[in-house]
C-alpha cells in the first residue's frame, strides 16, 4: 500500500503561538509581563482553549512561566540561562562563517542599515531587534531548516536578556558599530578576522547582558 505524505498545517495553537513568540523577538513583552488567556484571546480573535494550548508551549520552551493562582507571564533570564544561551550562539555563529565561501551575504546589509538608522532616531527596542535578525540571518546562510529554527528560538529567548538591560542605548548603540564591522570583514572575504571580531563581540555580549540579569 502506498501512500502519499499529507502536508502538516499549523494548527490555530500554532498561529498564536508564533504570535506571542514573535512579539517576544520583537522586545513588545519585556521580562514579568503577565499574558491572561482572555486578553490574548481577545486580540488573536481565537478561543481561550487555543490561547491555553499556545501558552503552554511557549512555557515548554522556557518563554513564558506559569505559577498556580497567578497565571503566565513572560520569563526572566537567569545568568545561567544567559550563559548556556551564549555557549550556543557562538557554535552556531562561528560555524556559520566557517562555512561562508568568498561571496557576501547580501541580505545582511540592509538589516546594518536600518540598525544604524533607527540608531539615529534612537529607537532602542527597534535597534535590538535588527541585532538579532542580522544574526539570525548570518546563521540562516548555513541553508539548514533544523539550525534556524533552533536558533531563532535561542535568540528569542536572549530577547528577554536584552531588555533587561538598563541602558539600551549604552548597550545597543555599540554593537551596532561592531555589526557593521563583521559585515565590512565579510565583504571584504576575511573571514578568519570576521571570526576572531565575532568571537570578542560574543564575549563583550555575553558579560553585558549578565550584568543585567539576575545571578543563580
Amino acid at each position: 500500500m502506498e501512500l502519499a505524505p499529507l502536508e502538516r498545517l499549523p494548527s490555530t495553537a500554532d498561529r498564536a503561538a508564533e504570535a506571542i513568540r514573535a512579539g517576544i523577538f520583537r522586545g513588545d513583552f519585556p521580562p514579568g509581563t503577565p499574558l491572561p488567556e482572555g486578553e490574548i484571546a481577545r486580540r488573536l480573535r481565537v478561543s481561550r482553549t487555543t490561547v491555553r494550548d499556545a501558552l503552554r508551549t511557549l512555557v515548554a520552551e522556557r518563554l513564558l512561566t506559569y505559577e498556580m493562582h497567578k497565571g503566565v507571564a513572560v520569563r526572566s533570564l537567569t545568568a545561567s540561562d544567559v550563559r548556556d544561551i551564549y555557549l550556543l550562539r557562538r557554535c552556531f555563529e562561528l560555524a556559520a562563517l566557517e562555512r561562508l565561501d568568498m561571496s557576501p551575504v547580501p541580505v545582511l546589509a540592509p538589516i546594518v542599515t536600518a540598525a544604524e538608522k533607527a540608531v539615529a532616531k534612537h529607537r532602542w527596542i527597534e535597534v535590538g531587534t535588527h541585532n538579532l535578525t542580522f544574526h539570525s540571518e548570518l546563521v540562516a546562510s548555513m541553508r539548514s531548516p533544523r539550525s534556524d529554527r533552533v536558533f531563532r528560538q535561542l535568540l528569542t529567548e536572549l530577547r528577554l536578556g536584552f531588555l533587561a538591560v538598563d541602558d539600551p542605548a549604552g548597550f545597543h548603540g555599540p554593537y551596532v558599530l561592531r555589526n557593521r564591522r563583521i559585515l565590512d570583514l565579510i565583504d571584504d572575504g576575511d573571514l578568519q578576522a570576521a571570526r576572531e571580531e565575532l568571537s570578542r563581540y560574543l564575549d563583550d555580549s555575553e558579560r553585558h547582558v549578565l550584568e543585567a540579569v539576575p545571578g543563580d
